[in-house]
């Protein structure tokens, strides 16, 4: 890994842990929010009246990013059916579909989320199915697959692969044998299945580099001294295994404070309209309801905050492995004489150790 990627590498967390805090101080949508969504909206569905799914498609996009209620939601989803995005349709309207009902909510979010649901079951009938298999390689050998320039993991072929309806291109590759490109079209509810026979590179003499290829592979390996877990970046630079899981652990915290700070201001919201000077209209909640609003509240800014500070304290451990570790010559050069490593711990608190021999 270059100088420059690591150091965006350590931005991209960075910014993850900002985010993170700012998602709990979203504010309520103004009046003038609201009446702009309402214009966008009703602009939108006379667009998808029209035929102009396209022009709507940009209107409830800009309407669902203002509000992000279930009625935007489910006029985004027909937009994007409407399109052929059948599965990113279904995925909005699944979104919306799940979302938790809020006390006192409006009646029309009730049938968005009711109509979302429908439409969710009707685009999984329409979506089809793409069954790729893969063919002459030896064993051990698996294949590098994409789908319009996704990677498909070797394990998921021969399994269907939902996709929308629609030309799609797919190419397959190997070490020693020739790349196969082709383009195939699936039709709604479709189920496709496509063999690739893969064919041996042929080399000058008429030889093939299937063949040749491994031996030559095998001895390099071996030579150089390098077993199959080794994991280092362009400059010969090891990454220490610890500094990837301390970066999946802050991804996962953070991702998971955004998580419940966004469910917080959604409660900050309610409590606000529903409960102002913290005191609950009893025609609207009993008790138990305003208890029941109160842990919530509780929960997500304690959670919110917790999970935070754990994955802004991972990332850090995580850009101190990929940035400050030592190049295997600057290791070598000083191994001879002296052996020091940084260990970093996560337990009770955060912390680490230095240890070595001189």
């Amino acid at each position: 890994m270059s100088k420059q990627l690591r150091r965006a590498v350590a931005l991209l967390v960075v910014l993850a842990s900002v985010q993170a805090e700012r998602a709990a101080l979203a504010a309520e949508p103004t009046a003038a929010d609201r009446e702009t969504a309402r214009t966008l909206l009703i602009d939108g569905r006379k667009k998808l009246s029209a035929g102009d799914a396209k022009g709507a498609l940009e209107s409830f996009q800009a309407a669902h990013a203002i509000m992000d209620v279930p009625t935007t939601g489910l006029d985004l989803a027909r937009a994007q059916a409407a399109l052929g995005d059948l599965v990113g349709a279904r995925a909005t309207a699944l979104g919306v579909a799940s979302r938790a009902a809020a006390p006192n909510e409006p009646e029309a979010f009730v049938y968005a989320r009711d109509e979302a649901e429908k439409l969710a079951e009707e685009l999984a009938a329409r979506i089809p199915s793409l069954f790729l298999r893969v063919t002459g390689l030896p064993a051990g050998t698996p294949p590098k697959v994409t789908v319009d320039g996704v990677a498909i993991p070797p394990q998921a072929l021969g399994f269907p692969r939902k996709t929308n309806p629609g030309p799609h291109r797919i190419e397959v590759d190997a070490p020693g044998y020739t790349t196969d490109q082709r383009t195939v079209e699936l039709k709604e509810k479709e189920n496709l299945a496509v063999e690739i026979q893969m064919k041996p590179a042929a080399l000058p003499g008429g030889s093939t580099a299937a063949g040749a290829g491994q031996g030559a592979d095998a001895r390099a390996a071996l030579g150089a001294g390098q077993g199959p877990g080794a994991t280092k970046d362009d400059a010969g630079r090891p990454v220490p295994a610890w500094a990837w899981i301390s970066g999946g652990v802050g991804v996962a915290s953070l991702g998971a404070a955004v998580a419940f700070a966004v469910d917080y201001a959604n409660v900050r919201r309610t409590a606000s309209r529903d409960c102002p000077g913290n005191v609950c209209d009893p025609r609207r909640y009993g008790e138990e309801g305003a208890d029941d609003l109160e842990a919530r509240w509780n929960r997500d800014a304690g959670l919110m905050i917790g999970l935070g500070v754990v994955g802004a304290a991972a990332a850090s451990i995580a850009v101190v492995g990929f940035a400050f570790t030592p190049s295997e010559e600057a290791s070598a050069a000083s191994g001879a004489h002296r052996n020091i490593a940084v260990v970093p711990w996560i337990g009770g608190t955060l912390g680490g150790a230095v240890q070595g021999t001189f």
